[in-house]
């Protein structure tokens, strides 16, 4: 994700995925799929870089902490979106083109989407 190094990414891929707050242990323990396991203070030293970037949220619970996302992945990916169609001098050229591109099940997601935020107007 952008903004994101290949182990932050790795790491709030595991947050996204648990419906629970976990600790340093968990994070390491679910990254232990991967071929390659990070030790465990390399995983307390992204969690503390992303939680000091707003990525994730951090509660104590005894001596150590649970991390969770701050915001959902769609979320994330939206905030992203944003950002690149700011940067962009025509942004409507970038979403027509983005429509060009986008399957039929993601157009029909977009249809669903602006036909409800319209009867919420």
């Amino acid at each position: 994700m952008k903004g994101l190094g290949a182990l932050e990414s790795r790491v709030m891929t595991v947050l996204w995925d648990s419906a629970d707050a976990l600790s340093v242990h968990d994070v390491v323990e679910r990254l232990s799929d991967d071929q390659r396991v990070p030790a465990y203070t390399t995983v307390l030293t992204v969690l503390t870089h992303l939680w000091e970037k707003k990525w994730v949220l951090r509660e104590k619970v005894g001596r150590s902490y649970r991390y969770r996302p701050s915001r959902t992945r769609a979320e994330a990916t939206t905030d992203l979106l944003r950002e690149i169609l700011d940067a962009s001098p025509d942004a409507p050229a970038v979403l027509l083109h983005l429509a060009r591109t986008a399957s039929a099940h993601e157009i029909e997601a977009l249809r669903q989407g602006i036909s409800d935020e319209r009867h919420r107007r």
